[in-house]
């Protein structure tokens, strides 16, 4: 599996591009901005661009989504059904999987940041957005939010194998044994 991260200026969020070595499918999870690197990064590889995954409907998370629809004729994966005004070709909910050429993803839903916050894992990594960062978590509107979110992390990110990496819609990546025991929301 080829996993890149990119980091784009809009509040300096997290992009990833994960391709399948076999079949040179890729996706792009997350697009806060277009970004130059990000093209140069798939043609270097041979990747194309088959769709973007959306992990919440934040502006620093989808910006950049009308270009890479527009360039690529990407589809768009997310929660629900319109983002940024572009109808999601697959809307999916928790425990649904996502192809990326010969490689399946887990729908895994971690609300309380947004709504309609969702996580997505391959064996080896999962991309959790705004729902946990390296040592934080994703800021919530109430304290009923932030429990359903500390519990779909729990249940859903902290039961992936320990050395799990865990990558965050802004800052460092972690892993899942790091946040499961020193994260302080967690502890």
């Amino acid at each position: 599996m080829i996993v890149r991260h990119f980091l784009l200026d809009v509040n300096e969020v997290n992009a990833f591009v994960v391709g399948c070595p076999e079949t040179k499918e890729a996706m792009l999870i997350d697009a806060g901005a277009y970004d130059d690197a990000v093209a140069q990064f798939l043609k270097e590889q041979g990747l194309t661009l088959k769709t973007v995954f959306i992990t919440h409907d934040h502006y620093d998370h989808t910006d950049g989504l009308g270009e890479y629809v527009t360039h690529y004729s990407a589809d768009v994966i997310a929660s629900i059904p319109k983002v940024q005004g572009h109808k999601v070709a697959k809307q999916v909910k928790h425990g649904d999987t996502v192809r990326v050429g010969n490689l399946t993803g887990t729908v895994y839903e971690t609300p309380g940041h947004t709504p309609e916050g969702v996580s997505l894992a391959f064996p080896g990594c999962v991309f959790t957005g705004d729902a946990l960062f390296a040592g934080s978590v994703g800021g919530t509107a109430s304290e009923a939010d932030k429990q359903r979110q500390l519990d779909a992390i729990r249940k859903y990110i902290f039961t992936l194998p320990p050395e799990t990496q865990v990558h965050v819609g802004h800052g460092p990546s972690s892993t899942v044994a790091i946040e499961s025991r020193y994260n302080p929301f967690f502890v």
